[in-house]
């Protein structure tokens, strides 16, 4: 009986209390109380306050892309709500915070004189994330973050910039790696196929030479093992010829930095393009600027970015054409083009 009851599948009893215990099954919505147990598919989803609503909630609830969250009465919006990764959603919370903060907080060791100083940074910055996280002095903590932002913008920009330069570095130097281990992998493959023939062709050759000869197989078996320990020995030593190469043209196509070159290590040689220098040549400008035609509004653009008229104003005669063409002239007659003298230009 009792393998008949594990072979017809898991209980509510064999999940809470036997082997097929699963505790994501205890995971539950704090809105709708749905379970993972219920639900399997149940997925739950967290925003900037941290506080957790399942998939089928948040689609319900923000229909109209923001609302509260049940529990804080923050308005939220659809988009920015993600998947709850962790299990304590406190964890959630402090992530997203974390990494706004660093955003801005983005110094390195290298910018501070001595390790007191680095060490205070890095005092300050976990201060302002932990009291965020727990709602402590959050609107002093966040104007805080505000006047530093303010009066270190150059310097944030600037070290974003020489970060954003460092991840592309480390993001090339993990392509090569890639690419490198995927090489790796098609010739250890290829290896182990030629291999794979080997051992079937030398197997083969062991039957045949038992089948067609009447001497001793013993004797057929050992000076065949023997054939096979030399022919074993040769391969191995082209392996590590042919390992030792593909490491040599791998180092030669790359530069220290990880910067390929040319082609199988050979540079190609750079052209030099002769280019033709610039000839500046005065515009022939007319001594005012053309106002469009009342038809050549609609083809020409001009109403593109023009706020449409509603019915009740077109029923009343009123079109954009007229806050188009008067915005226009308005322009067009405060800029005329003067011709300048000859002796001006001079």
């Amino acid at each position: 009986m009792a393998a008949l009851h594990k072979a017809a599948g898991p209980t509510c009893t064999d999940i809470r209390m036997g082997d097929y215990y699963d505790s994501s099954y205890e995971v539950q919505c704090p809105v709708c109380k749905g379970t993972k147990y219920r639900n399997p598919q149940m997925k739950l989803m967290v925003n900037v306050c941290g506080h957790p609503q399942c998939d089928a909630c948040v689609r319900m609830n923000f229909i109209k892309e923001s609302a509260q969250c049940y529990e804080c009465n923050i308005v939220l919006k659809r988009a920015k709500f993600r998947v709850q990764m962790f299990e304590d959603p406190l964890v959630e919370k402090e992530i997203d915070i974390r990494r706004k903060v660093m955003r801005i907080y983005n110094k390195s060791e290298e910018d501070f004189e001595t390790a007191d100083e680095w060490n205070l940074y890095l005092e300050e910055i976990e201060e302002i994330v932990f009291n965020i996280t727990n709602d402590i002095n959050r609107l002093e903590m966040e104007k805080k973050i505000e006047n530093y932002e303010r009066m270190n913008k150059d310097e944030i920009r600037r070290n974003y910039t020489k970060k954003s330069k460092e991840l592309e570095e480390i993001d090339k130097q993990i392509d090569a790696d890639m690419m490198r281990e995927m090489e790796r992998k098609k010739w250890q493959e290829e290896e182990n196929e030629r291999s794979k023939i080997s051992r079937e062709r030398n197997k083969t050759s062991l039957l045949q030479d038992l089948m067609a000869s009447d001497g001793d197989a013993s004797l057929i078996v050992q000076s065949h093992a023997e054939r096979l320990k030399i022919e074993q020995q040769k391969e191995e030593q082209v392996k590590k010829e042919k390992e030792i190469l593909r490491r040599q043209q791998i180092m030669s196509q790359e530069f220290s930095s990880g910067v390929k070159i040319g082609f199988a290590g050979i540079s190609a040689p750079i052209k030099v393009q002769k280019e033709q220098q610039y000839e500046y040549e005065p515009p022939n400008l007319p001594p005012s600027l053309p106002a469009p035609t009342w038809d050549e509004l609609e083809s020409g653009g001009y109403l593109n970015h023009v706020r449409r008229a509603s019915p009740s104003a077109v029923a009343g005669g009123y079109t954009e054409h007229y806050a188009c063409l008067r915005a226009l002239q308005d322009f067009m007659s405060s800029h005329m083009l003067i011709p300048r003298s000859k002796e001006q230009e001079v």
